[in-house]
């Protein structure tokens, strides 16, 4: 009887231990949300800042919102797809000639660079 006891107890204080870590992981895993999101506002901040600034120059330089409105919709529909997003398409690889996904700066198949180098956007 003894040992059933003790094997009832043990089992208890695994069981709570687990519920214990499991709540700290929770936590953790809480706080780099916030954190992921955070470091997401702080580069959407930065990219309106750019836009903002960049628009500023080129409506002193004489364009106009409609003319910013129709390269926006070009932009939009370049990928085939009208649907407010920014999506570059793939290029192939100059060695092999897979596809190489426009968010890649190598192929994935021969590690040959992109055939695109980065813009200054894409940084921000």
């Amino acid at each position: 009887m003894f040992s059933f006891l003790t094997g009832y107890v043990m089992g208890e204080r695994s069981a709570a231990r687990a519920a214990t870590y499991a709540r700290g992981a929770a936590a953790s895993s809480a706080a780099l949300g916030k954190t992921q999101v955070g470091d997401l506002d702080d580069r959407i901040d930065r990219m309106l800042l750019v836009m903002d600034a960049m628009w500023d120059l080129l409506k002193e330089q004489g364009f106009t919102d409609e003319q910013l409105a129709a390269k926006i919709r070009e932009f939009d529909e370049a990928d085939g797809v009208s649907d407010g997003r920014r999506r570059k398409a793939p290029v192939p690889c100059r060695a092999c000639g897979s596809m190489i996904p426009a968010d890649r700066e190598s192929c994935v198949i021969c590690g040959e660079p992109s055939p695109v180098a980065p813009g200054p956007l894409d940084q921000v």
